[in-house]
């Protein structure tokens, strides 16, 4: 079995999936089938692009569920790597829901601004001073030399 002709069965795989015309159990059957096949015609295992769409058919069910509250009503939810991105990257940018009503932007943020906040809400971070710009210095030391001037008369 040539690369191409891996590449067509996979295809067919995910057509079939992506229709509903295989269930899960059939198509993890079939998955390890054509794997077997490639492995004795070919001698060596499938590598690359392949496998990784092979393993995304494994998860389709998994990876395909865009609902919102995945991630908290799911035990081991598993992202897409859109999924991933948006959460990581915090780039999503969402409306209202599908009522028509229009309602306040939503945001998601990246997991990297909640890195120390605990489970009781509190952010416990390292605290750091801001640096003082060369502006703000000399306010300050002019302020300063003012007041021991007013305080001395």
């Amino acid at each position: 079995m040539t690369n191409t002709e891996l590449k067509a069965r996979i295809d067919t795989l995910w057509g079939e999936t992506k229709t509903g015309k295989i269930p899960r159990d059939n198509r993890l059957e079939a998955i390890d089938s054509l794997i077997e096949s490639y492995f004795k015609t070919s001698g060596e295992p499938i590598k690359g692009g392949a496998l990784v769409r092979l393993a995304a058919l494994c998860l389709y069910e998994e990876i395909s569920d865009a609902h919102p509250d995945k991630m908290t009503r799911e035990e081991y939810p598993i992202m897409s790597d859109n999924q991933y991105r948006r959460k990581t990257e915090g780039r999503h940018v969402g409306r209202g829901g599908l009522t028509g009503k229009l309602r306040p932007l939503t945001r998601e943020v990246p997991l990297s601004l909640a890195a120390n906040i605990a489970a009781d809400g509190r952010e416990y971070i390292y605290p750091s001073r801001r640096e003082v710009d060369i502006q703000e210095a000399i306010d300050m030391e002019c302020y300063r030399y003012n007041h021991i001037d007013s305080i001395a008369n």
